[in-house]
């Protein structure tokens, strides 16, 4: 049966009956010790891995669809160090990755559609290497095949385009979408491809992004299951993106199916490699700091009673802005001042967090925190932003113990920012610091809240 299979996809693909899957290579094959044996078969942003020693070098082979960058990140094993040359069909390397960092990283700028190599060659030691090259395939999507059901349309441009992106993070509450927010993602794309990530829901952001500025395309993505989230053209297709957006739903649900798996490093190669505006809202703001709550966290001030058996998570996505930052969403409309400050409070004490490093950050629905790469931020929208920050360290923070949080009754600083339609009032993550704000304290007695 299954040659029977492969003969008809054999013979549709001849006649051009629809398109088939192209695999992406996933690890080096041996021979391809010159350009004249190079491998193929390298999907922009997919992770190929190989093994260098003093053997021999290893050769792959790219197309460049058009004009754009070409982005290598080479990452070496401890005992390896290995470097990456990259060469335009014949003659000396253009551009190469020979330092001591780990990954090395580097980009070039193609001028036009032309046939690359980039060869890997030991420097010194022997051991195991991820490479990784993204580049415009001209793929728009189509060059890989993906999963039944991920793909829930897209609209605009069917070829992808590569632009200059600049980095930046919206934290938003949840609620109404904020316009002002997803705006200034936009113009930090360049106006390129947009991607929507989700778990749940349908393809309504598609021509809600599409219509708010210019952007080559928009994407929606729904991946609900581990295999669809370890998909290797899944994460080609979040990879060639210029902005992402995460929407809400269950952040449990992108725990499982996002972390730790092909769509998680795709997420994290945007943010620390790429460097693309990356924004969520409700669940996907919860997973942004680098710690998070997956859900299921009760209202009210239950979760006072015995804070230290609270569910945190770490290190999901890797913003180094958002380091030692808890957040949380819906906040003023569901009172979830209690949530934050357990949150805080389980993270300190599951992870050795100090109460000096500790931070929390809570936005209201209908609201928006952008953040820029220099550490401030713009808040947008109706209601506000909360940065929460301890004054001391807990009274009483135990197993099984109701939260004493109190110093006096200002043991946590609040500076709530509220929202403008142009995002006047800003925050500086680094310095801690706003502007158009008001202070505000929170404190805890034997797991009873009080706000001031």
């Amino acid at each position: 049966m299954k040659s029977v299979i492969t003969t008809l996809v054999l013979l549709g693909a001849m006649l051009g009956g629809g398109a088939s899957a192209q695999t992406c290579r996933t690890s080096e094959t041996e021979s391809n010790n010159a350009e004249s044996s190079a491998n193929t078969g390298l999907c922009s942003g997919t992770n190929v891995t190989g093994y260098s020693s003093s053997a021999d070098d290893d050769w792959f082979r790219i197309e460049v669809a058009s004009a754009g960058t070409i982005s290598i990140s080479l990452t070496n094993v401890s005992g390896l160090d290995a470097d990456w040359y990259l060469y335009k069909n014949t003659g000396s390397y253009v551009k190469s990755g020979a330092t001591s960092s780990n990954p090395d990283t580097g980009s070039y700028s193609a001028s036009g559609a032309a046939t690359y190599y980039i060869k890997v060659k030991r420097y010194s030691g022997s051991g195991n290497y991820t490479l990784n090259v993204s580049y415009p395939s001209g793929g728009g999507g189509g060059a890989c095949t993906l999963p039944n059901g991920v793909n829930l349309g897209r609209v605009g441009a069917t070829a992808d385009k590569t632009t200059t992106t600049s980095g930046g993070f919206v934290l938003m509450g949840g609620g109404t979408d904020v316009d002002a927010a997803m705006q200034w993602m936009i113009n930090k794309s360049g106006g390129g491809d947009v991607v929507v990530l989700r778990s749940t829901g349908t393809n309504a952001y598609n021509s809600y992004l599409y219509g708010l500025g210019t952007v080559n395309s928009v994407q929606t993505l729904l991946v609900d299951s581990t295999s669809e989230g370890d998909n290797a053209c899944v994460a080609q297709t979040i990879r060639n993106a210029e902005m992402l957006f995460i929407a809400g739903g269950n952040q449990q649900n992108y725990v499982d199916y996002f972390k730790g798996r092909a769509v998680g490093d795709a997420i994290n190669y945007l943010i620390n490699t790429k460097r693309v505006p990356i924004g969520g809202t409700s669940a996907g703001m919860a997973i942004m700091g680098q710690y998070y709550h997956p859900g299921g966290a009760a209202e009210g001030t239950a979760t006072l009673s015995n804070p230290t058996a609270v569910t945190i998570g770490n290190n999901f996505l890797n913003i180094g802005l958002l380091a030692n930052v808890v957040t949380d969403t819906h906040f003023a409309q569901r009172a979830r001042q209690p949530r934050q400050v357990s949150f805080m409070a389980s993270t300190m004490y599951n992870y050795g967090v100090a109460w000096q490093s500790i931070r929390g950050i809570s936005a209201d629905e209908a609201t928006a925190f952008a953040l820029d790469v220099n550490g401030v931020g713009k808040v947008f929208g109706t209601n506000s932003v909360h940065f929460v920050k301890a004054t001391n360290s807990p009274e009483t923070l135990a197993p099984g113990t109701a939260l004493t949080w109190n110093r006096a009754g200002q043991a946590l600083q609040v500076y709530q920012v509220p929202g403008t339609a142009n995002g006047t009032n800003t925050f500086d993550v680094g310095t801690w610091t706003g502007t158009g704000g008001a202070v505000h304290y929170w404190s805890v007695n034997n797991g009873s809240m009080t706000i001031n």
